[in-house]
């Protein structure tokens, strides 16, 4: 009779607890953007000192906490398959070229245009 009344109430406790769904802190897509700007950014850095602050001022601009990014991979720890695919698209998403500023554009047809009225003119 203990027993029963035992299992019958865990059983009552267990369907009286709501399910939550374990969900990684933030989003593939932040996680993969966020990562994308780091790398690039910090390779541009002379050493790791500047290296992590940069990284940090990326995160803090993004809303995401280093705890977040890590939380991330911690996530999907279960699923290297999943990671592996998450890494591809980073390494490919570095290796696309990066757009243009528009005003950057603008200089380069601004050059061009000079140095064709130069030559032109004989220059």
């Amino acid at each position: 009779m203990l027993g029963a009344t035992v299992a019958l109430s865990t059983l009552l406790l267990l369907s009286a607890c709501k399910r939550t769904v374990d969900r990684p802190p933030i989003s593939r897509e932040e996680y993969v953007e966020a990562y994308v700007e780091i790398l690039q950014a910090t390779d541009e850095e002379p050493d790791s000192v500047a290296a992590s602050r940069r990284a940090q001022e990326i995160l803090d601009r993004r809303g995401i906490t280093q705890e977040e990014l890590l939380g991330y991979a911690k996530h999907y720890a279960e699923d290297p398959e999943y990671l592996a695919q998450v890494w591809q698209e980073i390494e490919s998403r570095l290796s696309e070229p990066e757009p243009q500023d528009s005003s950057e554009v603008e200089e380069d047809v601004d050059a061009r245009a000079v140095d064709s009225r130069a030559r032109s003119d004989g220059r």
